[in-house]
């Protein structure tokens, strides 16, 4: 695992940032969850020299996140998948009447079938339905790419993340489907055909939330897939981990990070990401600010010697977390404090 020096000044949130958060603490200690909720909404905390942007997009509930060929594709919780730039301008790939429930995407590397296509990992109509990988046209159309079959605990519903295997990795030269509802992780080739990865539902059920891959130098399971996974028991307790997954699909008994509540997204820095270079990050989306009167407890964490400390605060629900052309870029559905008031986060170094 990677890691960089610490430097004081990146340490800790500027004076009036904690000055700020002591003065809300006593002054609004007996107000009512909404206006906690409403006063919480100023902005999201970041170390310094980092600053953090909402980018200002025409989506309503951005939920993943890819990196595509200038700038990313990100599905809508309101429906719909977009085409997005850094600096914010969005466009339809496809509209919310025709894709009403989509998940994970992700864009076709070289080799694997047409270079540059966008899937998508659906329900169609149904929130509930079972989920498939459909294939998005340039034209805006939307056929269906991957039949996912029964596995594990059933039907594979509850549709989750869509990454194709890191190159240069014993995954590449597949597609990866994340699916909760079974606990199980779906392989997909590029003749579409889908076959049980691997099913992560004994002894213990897990929530399955996102896929990715370390980095080959990284000291702890290089060029392997990781899994952000939570057990699937209620209450707000850190059940949640990072865990390692072979190229067989076995899920190894040694976890990457553990202490977690719902750990949503990571991924390793740039190495030139100013004092933060080579850095492994993770996303915790932690409670559901729906079920907290709207204030959210996402956050973000930086790794420096085996240890996540925290790095960036005040998100809401963040499901998912890239670094995209030198920038760390979060989709967080309920950024203004209630679901479907989302945004892109966009965090970049000053330096």
């Amino acid at each position: 695992m990677s890691s960089s020096e610490n430097n004081p000044r990146n340490n800790r949130f500027s004076s009036a940032v904690i000055l700020g958060a002591v003065f809300a603490a006593a002054s609004f200690q007996g107000l009512s969850s909404g206006a906690l909720a409403a006063e919480k909404k100023k902005g999201i905390d970041v170390e310094i020299p980092y600053e953090a942007t909402v980018l200002k997009t025409s989506l309503v509930a951005p939920l993943y996140v890819n990196e595509a060929s200038g700038g990313m594709v990100v599905s809508d919780g309101a429906g719909g998948v977009y085409a997005v730039t850094l600096s914010g301008k969005s466009t339809e790939l496809v509209g919310k009447s025709k894709l009403k429930h989509p998940a994970g995407v992700a864009v076709a590397p070289g080799g694997f079938g047409t270079a540059g296509q966008v899937y998508v990992l659906s329900s169609g109509d149904d929130p509930g339905g079972s989920c498939e990988v459909d294939a998005i046209d340039k034209s805006g159309s939307v056929s269906t790419f991957a039949k996912l079959p029964d596995a594990g605990g059933g039907k594979p519903t509850d549709c989750r993340d869509l990454q194709f295997g890191a190159k240069g990795t014993p995954y590449a030269g597949k597609l990866y489907a994340a699916v909760s509802g079974n606990s199980t992780i779906y392989a997909i080739d590029a003749s579409g055909k889908a076959a049980v990865f691997g099913s992560y539902d004994k002894p213990n059920a897990w929530e399955l939330t996102t896929i990715g891959f370390a980095t080959g130098n990284d000291s702890k399971a290089p060029n392997m897939m990781l899994v952000g996974m939570r057990l699937k028991m209620g209450g707000a307790a850190k059940l949640g981990r990072i865990g390692v997954v072979g190229p067989d699909g076995k899920l190894k008994d040694d976890p990457y990070l553990v202490g977690f509540i719902r750990p949503s997204g990571f991924g390793t820095s740039p190495p030139n990401w100013g004092s933060y270079g080579g850095v492994f990050f993770i996303a915790d989306a932690g409670k559901p600010a729906s079920d907290e009167g709207g204030i959210g407890d996402g956050a973000i964490y930086r790794v420096y010697k085996d240890v996540p400390r925290p790095y960036a605060s005040n998100l809401a629900d963040p499901t998912s977390m890239k670094f995209i052309d030198g920038k760390m870029v979060i989709a967080d559905p309920a950024i203004k404090g209630k679901a479907g008031q989302g945004g892109i986060v966009v965090i970049s170094s000053l330096l």
